[in-house]
């Protein structure tokens, strides 16, 4: 009988995820046939082919003109990212970032399909940008071409920590700013940007602030320089996963009002419990004086917290592009 049982539960697990395995097929069969994803696939790749060519080049030295300092770099990634961001962000959600898309598909708001398809056009943007950026400026002066590389006095080890911390908080401030279910003073662009402009500033000096595995793919694809490159993809991208993770089912608004009222339920339910095993001359106190209506009963009165309402609600659906 026990043997027989298991065999049913088996059946039916295999059943089930074969349903959901078709039904994952047909969506991405279906997503893939759609006009919004390939609109949303070539904004990643200008989106992040504009943001390599603009902060690699913050990066270049001109005949003429002083070495760009690390303000110049940290306000150009900033104010670059809040505009691709406005530009963009209707369109495909303007990620620049493997991390971030690999964040989004952890977190189950992008599928499987348009998470490949966007690291593959970030990545194919930052290898254009970079290759123009390195046509367009005057030959012996390229430099690195802003290639990310450690500081000479740290590890590999050491900046893979400092890239790991950067871009989590840069996760995080993606997630806050796009979350639908709390209180926005303005657009999505600028909490970002800030976000970029302070972790360049502090890791700079270390790692070079990549903090994006496509950033650092551009100029090390054009200039050949693949020194400690694994540490700008690990680093980065095991960041932005911990952080998507945490404000997806830590911090998120939806998911913590939901538990506050079901801790409130909860209180409720054992206060009722409660109330069932008082004493009975206790219960007493609990009615009126005043006997009502024809046959002298008393009328219990109401409670002073009225505990059927809430100031709570059902928040949005949080979509994501």
């Amino acid at each position: 009988m026990a043997v027989a049982t298991l065999e049913t539960l088996f059946l039916q697990l295999l059943t089930q995820l074969e349903r959901s395995s078709r039904a994952e097929r047909r969506s991405m069969r279906d997503e893939i046939r759609t006009l919004e994803l390939w609109r949303a696939v070539i904004g990643e790749c200008l989106a992040t082919f504009f943001y390599v060519f603009l902060v690699c080049g913050a990066h270049v030295s001109w005949p003429g003109y002083a070495e760009p300092s690390e303000l110049v770099i940290a306000l150009t990634a900033g104010t670059a990212v809040a505009t691709l961001v406005q530009c963009y962000g209707h369109i495909s959600g303007a990620h620049l970032n493997p991390a971030v898309t690999l964040a989004t598909l952890a977190t189950r708001k992008v599928s499987p399909l348009r998470a490949l398809l966007y690291i593959t056009a970030q990545s194919g943007g930052a290898i254009a940008g970079a290759a123009l950026l390195y046509g367009v400026t005057v030959p012996g002066h390229q430099s690195s071409l802003g290639s990310s590389r450690p500081h000479e006095a740290l590890g590999a080890w050491q900046a893979f920590g400092v890239e790991f911390v950067l871009t989590f908080l840069l996760v995080s401030t993606v997630f806050a700013s796009r979350d639908p279910n709390r209180n926005h003073l303005g657009g999505e662009g600028l909490p970002i940007g800030f976000a970029y402009l302070s972790c360049t500033l502090t890791g700079l000096p270390a790692s070079g602030a990549s903090m994006n595995p496509a950033r650092s793919l551009g100029p090390a694809f054009v200039m050949n320089k693949w020194m400690n490159h694994w540490v700008y993809w690990f680093g980065p991208v095991a960041g932005g996963l911990l952080a998507g993770l945490i404000y997806e089912y830590i911090f998120d608004t939806k998911k913590s009002t939901k538990i506050r009222k079901r801790g409130l339920e909860d209180t409720d339910r054992e206060s009722a419990v409660d109330d069932d095993y008082e004493d009975p001359e206790a219960k007493i106190t609990k009615y009126a004086s005043v006997p009502q209506g024809p046959n002298n009963t008393y009328r219990s009165q109401q409670p002073l917290y009225d505990t059927t309402t809430g100031g709570y609600h059902r928040p949005a659906a949080n979509t994501y592009s």
